[in-house]
């Protein structure tokens, strides 16, 4: 059960819980969440506290993201499937896991960076998802160590470069 002014993650966007009140279309008890950084009040969702879906969950913790750091350099890519790539990328990002984060961008790294090798045009959809990707992460990450989005992106590479050369 979370309390008022709790920073979570709701469908990959960080919010902060500024209420409860019941839903008038289902009588259920929810919360009331706006994405962090937009606490004007102009974007409001309800969640039903139950978490049915189970979209909704704690921010990433210190630890969890020295762990994700450590394991960063193991996580795998997508197959190089052209024809299937932009499901691929919208499933990993459908779900609540933020190793598929780090996949997807692994993977539109990867492929731009070969695609730049061959001198042929960035793929657009390996560009968009990359930027999802990324803007979930960091953000998430920014607001967890208490940094500015360079910051956060900056720190996290440096680390998972540093992990990757330990290993």
């Amino acid at each position: 059960m979370y309390k008022i002014n709790d920073i979570v993650v709701y469908r990959r966007d960080v919010c902060k819980i500024i209420g409860k009140q019941r839903s008038d279309f289902t009588g259920e008890q929810c919360y009331i969440l706006v994405p962090y950084g937009k606490q004007d009040g102009s974007v409001k969702m309800q969640v039903p506290v139950s978490n049915k879906g189970g979209h909704l969950r704690n921010l990433i913790t210190r630890e969890e993201i020295e762990e994700l750091i450590r394991k960063a350099p193991e996580i795998g890519t997508l197959a190089n499937k052209t024809a299937n790539m932009k499901s691929q990328y919208a499933t990993l990002l459908k779900g609540d896991d933020i190793y598929d984060l780090i996949c997807i961008i692994k993977t539109s790294y990867g492929r731009n960076r070969a695609r730049m090798e061959q001198h042929k045009k960035l793929a657009s959809i390996d560009d968009e998802y990359l930027q999802k990707a990324e803007k979930y992460l960091f953000d998430e990450l920014s607001i967890a160590l208490g940094m500015s989005f360079d910051e956060a992106k900056e720190f996290f590479e440096t680390e998972v470069d540093k992990a990757a050369k330990e290993n």
